[in-house]
């Protein structure tokens, strides 16, 4: 499966003042690439690329896989926090060092209407790239770099349930109202145990389940943002929560029942007596465990490192105009694959100053402790800098 997420940068960057940087290949833009010798001075190149990207993937948390086509002017500008992109080079004869940050901060909420009244999703992805080249052919139109780097990926993501206490409280006495008579059946030992688990699951699913919220799975499952499901596991908790202290409570009141040490209908009275005098108790302690289960904030941060080699060409129709290719494959120590690729057409607009419109594409598969980072992310991209 496939997560689609779109990365803004450039043009926003500009209008907000923050610093970006970077082109395919930072160096003079107006003159062919002179002569290598190691007597030429430092080059140094700062843009700032605006990359209307969008993801395509997965992304995974504890077995739970949430599919994402998060567009970018449909999801990312209508969910955006903040953004900040920079790329730069500085550049002496062959040698070359490359660096860029790519920041995106989103967030999301939707209304539940169960006993999670609603969430709030928050998702901090970070990009950061360096490399060193080494120029490969240089000629009066065109030249070749061969590039080693690292990409590091930060992902760090937040869910904030908000619950019904109102709704809980009530659901709470209604399950136990639900469970009152098999706890009294399995206490006069008319039902097996066998018998006892599968009832209480029953009174789970149709009482507790269904009240947590029908859009909570599916708001998972299809996020407006690329952030894993984070609450995929919630059901699973309150079902194993519940169940433990239904146990434990029938332990309980099994030990102050065979204390009484009575038999028949005697018995009979002293169970149903002691199970209606402990259904309020019960209520409230069922109300506390689901608010603490279902009025949280849950978090995490992943991050990895990839190291890659590649190849960047560049070729000058004229004194203005110009195109750059890149292509970058690689992997790190638990992530499968991945790969970079850019094209643009470039203006020189003075000796410094000049423009880049491509496409860049870049791909992740990324698993381990239990997180799931399978995404490609792409789409047009505008860069603007400068070279001095």
């Amino acid at each position: 499966m496939k997560i689609t997420s779109f990365l803004f940068a450039g043009t926003a960057l500009a209008l907000t003042g923050s610093l970006s940087g970077g082109t395919l290949e930072l160096q003079s833009k107006e003159t062919a690439p002179p002569t290598i010798t190691q007597s030429e001075p430092w080059q140094f190149t700062i843009a700032a690329p605006g990359w209307m990207a969008s993801m395509n993937g997965t992304i995974g948390i504890r077995g739970v896989n949430a599919d994402l086509d998060v567009g970018f002017f449909d999801d990312v500008l209508e969910h955006l926090d903040m953004i900040f992109a920079m790329r730069a080079e500085a550049r002496k004869g062959p040698f070359g060092i490359y660096g860029e940050v790519i920041y995106l901060g989103l967030s999301d909420g939707a209304q539940i209407n169960g006993m999670i009244n609603n969430v709030h999703a928050q998702v901090d992805l970070t990009l950061v790239d360096s490399a060193l080249s080494w120029r490969l052919v240089n000629q009066p139109r065109w030249s070749l770099d061969f590039a080693a780097g690292m990409h590091y990926t930060n992902v760090y993501e937040k869910l904030e349930l908000h619950s019904d206490p109102i709704l809980i409280q009530q659901t709470s006495e209604r399950f136990v109202d639900n469970v009152a008579a098999d706890l009294r059946e399995r206490l006069d030992r008319d039902i097996s145990r066998d018998d006892f688990i599968v009832a209480i699951g029953n009174s789970i699913r149709s009482v507790l389940l269904d009240r947590i919220g029908e859009r909570l799975e599916d708001h998972e499952r299809h996020p407006n943002i690329p952030i894993g499901p984070l609450g995929g596991r919630v059901p699973q908790e309150v079902r194993r929560v519940v169940t433990d202290y239904i146990n434990l409570k029938l332990g309980a009141l099994r030990a102050r029942i065979d204390a009484l040490h009575l038999e028949g209908e005697a018995r009979r009275a002293a169970v149903r007596r002691i199970v209606n005098g402990a259904k309020t108790q019960m209520a409230n302690d069922l109300s506390v465990i689901l608010q603490n289960k279902l009025n949280r904030s849950i978090s995490r941060q992943d991050d990895w490192l990839d190291g890659y080699g590649g190849l960047r060409l560049r070729y000058n129709f004229n004194k203005t105009f110009y195109t750059a290719v890149r292509g970058e494959v690689g992997r790190g120590v638990v992530s499968d694959l991945m790969w970079q690729a850019e094209g643009v057409l470039g203006v020189n607009w003075t000796r410094s100053m000049f423009t880049e419109v491509g496409y860049r594409a870049l791909s992740s598969d990324f698993e381990d402790n239990n997180f799931k980072f399978d995404v490609t992310t792409h789409g047009p991209q505008i860069t603007t800098g400068i070279t001095f």
